[in-house]
C-alpha cells in the first residue's frame, strides 16, 4: 500500500472532519513560523499591558489612601484652625469631605495621565 492509498483510508476512517482540523492546525501554528520561530513578540506586550494595568491599580489604591489621611489630617487640623461653632457643625464635615473626595479625584486623574504618557513611551 503505497503512500496516497494510506492516506485515503485514514481521510475515509478519521471521526475528525477537515474544518476540525483547520481550525486545531491553525491554534497551534498561530505564533509560529514554518520553522519554529515566532513571529509575533507576545511575551514582551503582554507584561508591557499588564504593567500598565499594575500601575493603574497602584493609582486607584494610593488615590484612595490619599484621601483617607487627607480628610484625617484636616479634621485634626481644623480643630485649631477654625471656630469650634464651625468645626462642631455638619457644614465642616461636608466642606471637609467634598475637599478630600476632590483631591483624591485630582491625584487619581493627574496619575493616570502621567501612566497614558508612560505607556506611550
Amino acid at each position: 500500500m503505497n503512500n496516497r492509498e494510506q492516506q485515503k483510508k485514514f481521510a475515509e476512517q478519521s471521526t475528525i472532519n477537515n474544518s476540525t482540523f483547520d481550525v486545531l492546525n491553525t491554534n497551534q501554528t498561530r505564533y509560529s513560523s514554518g520553522q519554529g520561530k515566532e513571529v509575533l513578540p507576545t511575551d514582551r506586550e503582554e507584561s508591557r499591558i499588564s504593567n500598565y494595568y499594575f500601575l493603574t491599580g497602584v493609582i486607584y489604591v494610593t488615590g484612595f489612601l490619599f484621601g483617607i489621611g487627607l480628610f484625617c489630617l484636616v479634621v485634626l487640623l481644623g480643630e485649631k484652625i477654625v471656630s469650634s461653632a464651625f468645626y462642631d457643625s455638619t457644614a465642616f464635615l461636608v466642606y471637609v469631605l467634598l475637599f478630600c473626595v476632590i483631591m483624591s479625584y485630582l491625584w487619581v486623574f493627574i496619575g493616570l495621565k502621567l501612566a497614558k504618557k508612560y505607556r506611550r513611551k
